[in-house]
């Protein structure tokens, strides 16, 4: 019924691997409700709120290379990964380098996702490894996860439309949530020795 109802929702948000259909649909904001409101009325308001946002890009993407459902699964990731705009967009640059190179996107917050874990949790190599539909570090996903790992702000969503053109292939973030790119993997691990010399590499 939902998806004859709004023009984002497809059947891609009824396979089988995904754990919860509407994940990535329900716009991220605050919301008032009688005490006594259904789950219907309150989903329906999500999703009207998500209508509103998301038509002013609707031409944006239908002309880009990605499904509806794919930019906003690539928009979860883009919306965990980094906190500014500016940082988003570079981050969006990197993901899109890397899927038009095939690519593995690497991105930990898939990973944690994929094992329903916080990204606060304790974590396994083998966590970090498993291989489900969500997991970006693993090959079992060579490209997007399956759907959305969290319901992305609409700064995200312009991110991942709008990505920064660059030659970066990696990013870290500090513990201020400032996002570093780098163009190798040899570069990255500098950049992560400089943080942790300064005390400023986050731990989970």
């Amino acid at each position: 019924t939902l998806i004859n109802k709004y023009w984002f929702l497809s059947d891609d948000i009824l396979d089988s691997k995904i754990y919860y259909p509407l994940e990535g649909y329900l716009y991220p904001d605050t919301y008032t409700f009688k005490p006594d409101a259904t789950i219907d009325e309150i989903i329906t308001k999500m999703l009207d709120n998500m209508n509103n946002k998301l038509t002013p890009y609707k031409d944006a993407i239908a002309s880009s290379n990605y499904s509806v459902h794919q930019i906003l699964t690539l928009s979860s990731i883009i919306e965990l990964e980094a906190k500014t705009l500016g940082d988003r967009k570079g981050v969006s640059g990197v993901f899109a380098n890397r899927l038009k190179d095939s690519w593995t996107l690497g991105s930990d917050v898939t990973s944690y996702y994929g094992v329903k874990k916080e990204m606060t949790d304790n974590i396994t190599q083998d966590e970090l490894n498993d291989c489900n539909s969500y997991n970006t570090r693993s090959s079992c996903v060579p490209s997007l996860p399956i759907g959305p790992i969290c319901n992305p702000s609409i700064d995200a969503i312009n991110a991942a439309l709008n990505p920064t053109e660059s030659n970066y292939y990696f990013f870290v973030a500090d513990t201020n949530s400032k996002v570093y790119f780098s163009v190798t993997a040899s570069d990255q691990l500098d950049v992560i020795a400089t943080l942790k010399s300064q005390n400023m590499w986050y731990n989970y």
